[in-house]
């Protein structure tokens, strides 16, 4: 793998289990659905150019203030809402690269449409930034203390309650 490359994303680590999941005919958890994407910013570990794309499905579920953010049955982050803001962060992630161990976690905000209501974002739903911190590496070309930024875009799809 190529040390240009931001750690393993949470979600990605998940997408066998939820092909496998979506095959048994489950019915869709509660949440708000957004249809995202994930572009590389800004490599500040590797000094490399930011060479990264996902789309996932995230699934926002808002209780009061507090927001649990998922791809699939698997919450990844947890956080605050206040308005059209949202601020999460991640558990802790552990990931091999070249068999040296880097540890990471996801710090994420973004300003959300949430529902088929705007006002908060023009044109996406989903407008933010997540930063990627290491927070621990065994690697030589990587840094504990280092980040890479993405950007997250999307679209509001549905809700289900």
């Amino acid at each position: 793998m190529s040390s240009s490359c931001p750690p393993v994303s949470p979600a990605r680590l998940l997408l066998p289990l939820l092909a496998i999941a979506a095959g048994c005919g489950g019915q869709e958890l509660p949440g708000q659905y957004y249809d995202v994407s994930v572009d590389g910013q800004d490599n500040q570990c590797t000094g490399n150019a930011p060479n990264y794309h996902e789309e996932y499905e995230f699934r926002l579920v808002i209780d009061g203030n507090d927001i649990q953010l998922a791809v699939g049955p698997d919450i990844f982050a947890t956080g605050t809402i206040g308005a059209c803001d949202i601020s999460y962060s991640s558990l802790a992630w552990s990931s091999y690269r070249d068999g040296n161990e880097i540890q990471w976690e996801i710090l994420g905000q973004a300003k959300i449409n949430v529902g088929a209501g705007g006002g908060c974002v023009n044109g996406k739903d989903w407008e933010g930034l997540e930063t990627y911190l290491v927070t621990n590496s065994a690697h030589p070309d990587v840094s504990s203390g280092c980040t890479y930024d993405v950007a997250v875009t999307g679209t509001w799809t549905h809700e289900v309650q």
